[in-house]
């Protein structure tokens, strides 16, 4: 990034290069310290005051500038060991770095940045657990597949439609609790429109009534009606007054207009939302059943799985997923009594960083204890 002005400004000018510089390279520290008993935080190492520093970032144009300033100014830094300096290096060249790396989206990077972010607009799901869900649902390029999702920012509905592909012939339905589908992991993986149009976001109850009572079309008829009591009706509020003020049509102007073209007919229709045809296509799908099923709600999964269980073929595997244990143990104990369910299994995502590299090889020291909880199993009729 080189900087216009000044970086008082913020902002930058982007260039392409090769390679990135290292800063160690750039600085060239000749010497280094055996160990680091004689260093000592009081945090008077440092002469330049944070007035200083701040002004140094404001008006220097490298990083590599600011970063030997302060070593320049540090009482302590040559006592370090090697490791110690690269490790201070390292910690600087983040904060003062002038490269970035523009990536391709896909599902790691995106849930690890989401989940970094805010884990609970994600329900706490990690990379690790969205492999877990993809592998046990069996998710395949040419099935149909249906996901309940009430709060992970879209993040299982895009693992699903990354792990069907491009060229995959199946449907996605995406069923959501609310009026608008949360669609943010979604977008951010950036599909190509033929990929993202086979997923069908659609209200639960929506479409379930569309399912069962059928679509709830507009006749000529109805429209006839509803032009003709509109025109008898009078506002809220008017007195008879205002009404008898209104100017009388003439006769020869109150015969209807015949309607005689097609075309005319489809003008007098009201306009349906989107969400009228993505209805009447999700639930065209669902009458040919379902490969699969998947839950990740914040509600109880209970009820969801008895409605939506009904819609996957005999054989097929599920998929719940919840942040807590408890409801996953009385949906267990449920199906446990049922002859409906088979493979019953509740398991808990555990996973643990390594920090790799030439002999510092060890587990992180700052982890996540879990990442929900799986209720898997397979679905006889």
């Amino acid at each position: 990034m080189i900087p216009k002005a000044t970086k008082r400004n913020k902002e930058y000018q982007l260039e392409i290069v090769k390679e990135t510089a290292s800063l160690k390279d750039e600085i060239g520290i000749k010497s280094c310290g055996s160990d680091n008993r004689n260093i000592y935080d009081d945090g008077h190492s440092q002469k330049l005051t944070a007035n200083e520093i701040h002004d140094l970032k404001s008006d220097s144009s490298k990083a590599a500038y600011i970063v030997e300033t302060l070593i320049t100014n540090s009482n302590t830094f040559h006592y370090k060991t090697e490791f110690s300096q690269d490790k201070y290096l390292k910690k600087k060249e983040k904060k003062y770095f002038e490269y970035i790396q523009i990536l391709k989206p896909n599902l790691r990077i995106i849930s690890e940045t989401l989940y970094k972010l805010e884990p609970t607009k994600v329900q706490g799901i990690r990379s690790d657990t969205l492999s877990q869900i993809i592998t046990m649902a069996n998710i395949s390029c040419d099935g149909n597949h249906l996901l309940y999702d009430s709060g992970s920012n879209g993040l299982v509905a895009a693992a699903l439609l990354s792990a069907m592909g491009e060229l995959s012939t199946g449907r996605l339905i995406h069923m959501h609790p609310g009026n608008m589908s949360q669609k943010q992991a979604l977008l951010a993986m950036n599909f190509s429109s033929e990929q993202y149009s086979k997923c069908i976001s659609v209200n639960v109850y929506s479409v379930l009534r569309q399912y069962y009572q059928g679509c709830d079309t507009n006749t000529i008829e109805k429209t006839h009606d509803i032009l003709e009591n509109t025109s008898t009706l009078k506002r809220k509020g008017e007195t008879i007054e205002q009404i008898a003020k209104i100017p009388k049509i003439a006769e020869s102007d109150e015969k209807p207009v015949p309607i005689t073209d097609e075309s005319d007919r489809h003008l007098l229709e009201p306009k349906k939302p989107k969400w009228h045809f993505d209805n009447i296509e999700a639930s065209n799908v669902l009458t040919e059943k379902m490969d699969s099923l998947v839950i990740a709600c914040k509600e109880d999964p209970q009820n969801i799985f008895l409605e939506l269980s009904k819609f996957v073929k005999p054989g097929r595997p599920f998929v719940i997923y919840y942040s807590v244990a408890e409801p996953l143990q009385n949906l267990f104990v449920t199906l446990k009594s049922q002859s409906n369910v088979a493979a019953l299994k509740l398991t808990c995502n555990w996973m643990r960083n390594y920090q790799i590299l030439p002999e510092r090889t060890h587990p992180e020291v700052l982890m996540n204890g879990s990442s929900g909880f799986l209720l898997t199993g397979y679905i006889l009729k």
